[in-house]
């Protein structure tokens, strides 16, 4: 039987890291053959043809780097591979993994994974997530998904995933959809298929716009709005509280930017949940933000908000046509 083959990306993060004295400080410095190396399940399972990227933390990865990666992904979609696997640090896994979706069609799994504890550390999760990873990608189940990440036997969908917890291996979660499914013994089971599609297209690049995110708190004044404003970016996204409402000291500086054409759009500093559109009139509530001439984000976080309208804005899409996400 010929094994299915994956096209294997590394891109840095924890999972690649070790420390090169005991107990000292880590940095991402294994490649492909390294990570491979302690997963020796994978001869029998896949065949593997690695592309090695620069060993990035996630937390230092761009859209550009992005970008890059989902060019590698289509590369070995193209070349005619029956899935991808992508090790990513845990820091910034769910933007990569929405990214992708915006930019390559559904169709051949895409899975990324990761680990909270390095390669060093006793317990590592890495190996067995890794080895999760493969088996979703080369399972005909996971085809037609979008990009999926996998961690403890757990299947989230790029749209709805999330980093909860800064260090335990159960940090991710899907808060508002839940899991699309789950790994047990080998096997995927899905249970459920995504109703949307998050696809916009593959922009040439993604340096030539920027997108600024602004998080509201109770009684903060309007210096990192007025900044994010005086840069002239292509839009900016504000994680509002509640429902998407925003403090009415601030509502001053949201007219001049709106009248600036710069587009607004409204997200919630809440984990779960839809913005609001027609509960609350007050000032400053969804209602007035609209009248305002802001935009409300739907059903998205603000981080994989602003990589939705940075990808849209390179796409030379209209704001108002990628937002609400529903």
């Amino acid at each position: 039987m010929t094994l299915p083959r994956i096209h294997f990306i590394t891109f840095g993060g924890t999972i690649s890291s070790v420390s090169t004295v005991a107990g000292g400080p880590v940095e991402p410095t294994l490649d492909a053959a390294g990570i491979v190396a302690g997963v020796p399940q994978l001869a029998d399972l896949v065949q593997i043809e690695a592309s090695d990227f620069p060993a990035y933390a996630s937390f230092a990865v761009t859209p550009q780097n992005m970008l890059d990666l989902a060019r590698e992904a289509k590369r070995g979609i193209d070349n005619g591979c029956a899935g991808v696997v992508i090790t990513h640090g845990t820091d910034t896994i769910e933007e990569t993994a929405y990214l992708l979706a915006l930019t390559l069609p559904r169709g051949v799994p895409i899975v990324l994974t990761g680990a909270m504890r390095n390669a060093s550390q006793t317990g590592s999760e890495g190996p067995a997530n890794l080895l999760t990873a493969f088996q979703l990608a080369s399972s005909p189940a996971a085809a037609g998904l979008g990009p999926l990440v996998v961690a403890n036997d757990e299947i989230h969908s790029a749209r709805f995933v999330t980093k909860l917890h800064t260090s335990k291996a159960s940090t991710f979660s899907s808060p508002s959809a839940g899991l699309l499914g789950e790994l047990t013994e080998g096997r995927a089971d899905i249970w459920w298929q995504p109703r949307w599609n998050d696809y916009l297209g593959l922009p040439a690049s993604l340096d030539g716009h920027r997108v600024e995110l602004v998080l509201l708190a109770a009684g903060v004044s309007d210096v990192t709005l007025r900044a994010a404003a005086e840069a002239r970016p292509a839009g900016i996204v504000i994680e509002a509280t509640g429902g998407g409402h925003m403090l009415p000291p601030l509502l001053p500086l949201l007219d001049e930017i709106v009248a600036a054409g710069i587009p607004v759009v409204i997200a919630s500093r809440g984990i779960a949940g839809a913005t609001l559109e027609s509960t609350y009139g007050m000032v400053g509530g969804e209602i007035d933000l609209a009248r305002r001439g802001t935009i409300a984000v739907g059903r998205l976080n603000g981080q994989k908000a602003r990589l939705r309208l940075l990808v849209g804005t390179e796409l030379g899409l209209d704001p108002r046509s990628l937002f609400p996400v529903r």
